[in-house]
């Protein structure tokens, strides 16, 4: 298999916190090289619920590169040892890549090059191609991610989930935007059906846009496969 072929997914896993040591076990099983954890919070109020089942939680963000062909074979080991399909259990989605630095692609390769073989020779029947969901993301000043959910909410969406960080950028964006750099920052990530993305990105960039206090930057990603949420 030629490297320069290899289709690529991102992979954004979302569970409690407890569940460090068995995605790490999984992982090194898959021989899965590459993957990132963070930690952060479940941004569902009492009275809404939350697409993962998951109000007021810590959460585990496990971020990871893998074959397009693994997918399939990382959501079943998923759901055998994390229940994931189970409300509340955590939610799994990837999204395509379109680039990534030779000597990472040649190390996946390396590393998952017999399981896709594997695959391959039982011939697994592919999972469906089109998701019916999107991934929204927001970064926002530190402590709107309320009233991103909020909107968000109001808009259709039942949750989502928030890390925190920095924004970072040049002299050139905060004359262009009229925004501060190094700023603490609340990334707030919700998974929605794609009919209503529009509303949903058209409320939050309303009530927490560029333009708001919040100074927010609203955006969304396609999602490929979606492991964990279940329709109402």
């Amino acid at each position: 298999m030629n490297p320069t072929l290899f289709s690529l997914r991102l992979l954004f896993l979302i569970t409690d916190e407890g569940t460090e040591k068995k995605i790490d076990r999984l992982f090194l099983k898959l021989h899965l090289p590459v993957y990132y954890q963070f930690r952060g919070q479940g941004t569902a109020k009492t009275e809404i619920l939350d697409i993962c089942g998951m109000q007021g939680t810590t959460r585990l963000f496990t971020v990871s590169i893998l074959p397009k062909p693994l997918v399939r074979t990382v959501f079943e080991h998923l759901e055998k040892l994390l229940r994931i399909k189970k409300k509340g259990n955590g939610v799994a989605v990837t999204v395509p890549v379109n680039a990534v630095q030779e000597s990472v692609l040649t190390l996946i390769y390396t590393e998952t090059s017999q399981e896709i073989e594997e695959i391959r020779r039982k011939g697994e029947q592919k999972m469906r191609e089109e998701s019916f969901y999107t991934m929204i993301l927001v970064a926002v000043n530190e402590g709107y991610s309320d009233e991103v959910v909020d909107a968000a909410a109001k808009a259709g969406a039942k949750g989502g989930s928030v890390i925190r960080g920095r924004r970072c950028g040049n002299k050139a964006m905060v004359q262009f935007l009229g925004i501060a750099m190094h700023e603490e920052q609340d990334f707030v990530m919700i998974i929605a059906p794609k009919d209503k993305k529009s509303s949903i990105m058209n409320a939050i960039g309303s009530a927490c846009g560029i333009g708001t206090e919040a100074h927010g930057v609203v955006l969304s990603v396609p999602v490929d496969q979606v492991l964990g949420i279940r329709e109402e």
